[in-house]
């Protein structure tokens, strides 16, 4: 990792100036310290700015970093954003000319201060940050006779919320256009990075808002997934063209793609739109993946998934339904794919189920279910669950579990429970999907977990439960849960079904094929880079991370994209220095939960909620339980955003 000579940074001043290099202290900004071959020389962002070379124009680096930020980094609203940036780094230049007086520098630190003090935004009122810090605490440095040597400079503008996005949309842009009625410019803007918005509007666990800045003036962050879900429902609901970038020539090469879930249907629109021709192979009747057979209607509506597909088949993608990697008679082998693709991308998903490992599970008892995901699949292709009139014992604490529960009760089950060996807290299901659960009358069974399933005449008629109490914390930073001796019980049921956890079955996988594997039963892929040990193929999704969220899937299998073009135009995958950049920022983390906000006058803004269908209206049906925002009611939340945009900029030696 790089190595600070000087600088400043989160209120810390570092000055390694009279040390011999190697007893310079490592950057508390954890980036490489080359970026494809070019050496860093120095970094500024809104925290402040680290010097990695002693011969570094520091003040050229500055005044390149105010310029960059009146251009690409404020609104322009206001006049100390869009004009007292541009002032600053002209007085920089002004000093770095070397014919400056004490005054001169008095007055960058008085326009900068007045620049932090009068800006409507935080844009320009944090960017002046490493310019006060660098006049105020190395005015020494200002005299220094350095070599004005050339750096290039990269780059990269992002807000706490979009680097919390794994999809990197970004949100302050998508919901100014909102509050300037602007729905599909707003649409344009999300489709940037994510070309399901109708689907990560509805089901995405937005990490986004918990990265948002308003949460820390207010009760409530910005509603963000239900914003972004706006503009898709007003182009659906007002019969508009959807509006996509227009496709590059084609390029002659074709890319096979395995998988079309999320993840899938993310790269195919990429690899579309640069020119490829894509096909997809998906074992599954229709296309959406865990979305369309693992999410129930009432979460995410199967018709408006159709209609986000529609969109990216009508780039040219192809979708070729009933084919199974490693399904010899129909030729879908890696060979194959290999064979006829220049590129192949693997993104099937995780749809092998962990088993309980309780007595009698195994025993073929009447009621026991394989997995919970294969219930669900059974109630998404239209078959009887056989669940009618039963009572049913739902194991596990994650989303899945939560979706059998409620489509238990919704195919017409006469007692539901949920059973999970720790508490409410340790459960890894949204908040939201507990309390909507809670709502439609499920029971929970908090700390007790499944021992035993009891039947009689070979079908189930309950399990046994033990009291767990949770002790110290395990791997998973969760307090482990142990059995409290003696206090077993037997829950009655007719029905149960395991959702414990999900893992990608690899088994189709061959000698022959070459590919590595991780001990996570994942391939084993180049970080950011998406490729695996075959140059060909790569792989984005479930198969790669593990069981992930659909946004954290879009947003791999984005990047994945970018990746295989590069393979296929020269040569090799790799990382532009931007992107390094942008890389090790969302590593670092933009968010900072402990800032001190001072926009007093934006406080008690309180969040917009959508219509949502009362437990008593929803439990019994599978329609969308929550409605799209009113266009009123997306401009009000829309308000509530305090518009964090953030830059940071390398400045890198030259070759």
């Amino acid at each position: 990792m790089a190595q600070v000579c000087y600088g400043y940074y989160k209120d810390t001043i570092i000055d390694n100036r009279t040390k011999a290099k190697e007893e310079w202290t490592e950057s508390p900004f954890q980036t490489p310290d080359e970026y494809r071959d070019k050496p860093l020389k120095v970094l500024i962002n809104w925290d402040g700015f680290l010097v990695f070379d002693d011969s570094v124009d520091i003040l050229a680096a500055l005044a390149n970093y105010m310029q960059e930020i009146s251009g690409h980094g404020c609104c322009g609203r206001c006049f100390p954003g869009r004009v007292g940036t541009r002032l600053l780094a002209e007085q920089l230049m002004k000093i770095r000319s070397g014919a400056c007086t004490e005054a001169d520098i008095d007055k960058a630190i008085e326009i900068a201060e007045s620049i932090f003090t009068s800006a409507k935004c935080t844009v320009a009122p944090t960017s002046t940050v490493p310019v006060r810090a660098f006049l105020k605490n190395f005015r020494d440095q200002i005299t220094k006779e350095v070599k004005k040597e050339s750096m290039e400079f990269f780059r990269h503008v992002t807000a706490p919320c979009t680097a919390g996005c794994p999809a990197n949309v970004q949100i302050p842009e998508f919901i100014e256009e909102i509050k300037d009625h602007r729905y599909l410019d707003a649409l344009a803007t999300i489709r940037e990075t994510m070309p399901l918005p109708g689907v990560c509007g509805r089901v995405c666990p937005h990490p986004c808002e918990a990265n948002c800045r308003r949460g820390l003036v207010d009760e409530d962050p910005v509603s963000i997934m239900v914003l972004k879900r706006t503009p898709w429902d007003y182009e659906y609901y007002n019969n508009k063209d959807p509006r996509l970038p227009a496709k590059a020539p084609e390029k002659g090469k074709k890319v096979g793609i395995v998988g079309a879930g999320p993840a899938g249907l993310t790269a195919a629109y990429y690899l579309a739109l640069m020119g490829y021709s894509v096909k997809i192979y998906e074992w599954q009747p229709e296309p959406g993946g865990m979305v369309a057979m693992g999410i129930p209607d009432y979460r995410q509506p199967r018709h408006l998934l159709r209609r986000e597909v529609e969109i990216i088949q009508s780039l040219g993608v192809e979708i070729e339904y009933g084919k199974k990697l490693g399904d010899e008679k129909d030729d879908i082998t890696l060979d194959y794919m290999k064979k006829n693709y220049d590129a192949v991308l693997v993104t099937i998903g995780a749809w092998k189920s962990r088993d309980m490992g309780i007595e009698g599970e195994k025993d073929g008892y009447e009621g026991v279910f394989a997995s919970g995901i294969g219930f669900l699949l059974e109630q998404a292709h239209g078959k009887d669950t056989g669940v009618k009139g039963k009572k049913v014992v739902v194991v596990g604490g994650g989303n899945t579990a939560i979706d059998c529960v409620r489509v238990s009760l919704r195919e017409g089950a006469s007692d539901v429970n949920l059973v999970y060996r720790r508490s409410r807290k340790e459960m890894p299901a949204e908040d939201y999907e507990i309390e909507d659960a809670i709502e439609e009358g499920i029971n929970f069974h908090f700390l007790w977990n499944p021992t035993k399933v009891v039947a009689e005449n070979g079908k189930v008629v309950g399990v046994e439960v033990v009291e767990m109490v949770l002790g110290e914390p395990d791997e998973s930073g969760r307090r482990k849960p142990e059995p409290k001796p003696g206090s077993e019980k037997i829950i009655p049921c007719d029905v149960i079904i395991p959702a414990i956890g999900q893992f990608t079955d690899l088994t189709f996988l061959t000698e022959k094929d070459g590919l590595a594997v991780t001990k996570w039963n994942t391939f084993k892929v180049r970080d950011d880079l998406y490729d695996t040990t075959d140059p060909k193929v790569f792989s984005a999704g479930d198969c790669e991370w593990g069981p992930m969220t659909v946004v954290k899937a879009i947003g791999a299998a984005r990047w994945a994209a970018l990746m295989i073009d590069r393979y296929l135009e020269d040569g090799a995958p790799y990382l532009t220095e931007e992107e390094t950049l942008q890389l090790s920022l969302y590593k670092n983390k933009v968010f900072d939960k402990t800032e001190k906000v001072c926009e007093l006058e934006t406080k008690s803004i309180h969040r917009v909620h959508q219509h949502k269908m009362t437990g008593k209206e929803r439990k019994d049906n599978y329609q969308e339980v929550e409605k799209p925002f009113t266009l009123q009611q997306a401009y009000d939340e829309a308000t509530r955003c305090l518009r964090c945009v953030r830059m940071a900029m390398v400045g890198l030696g030259t070759k």
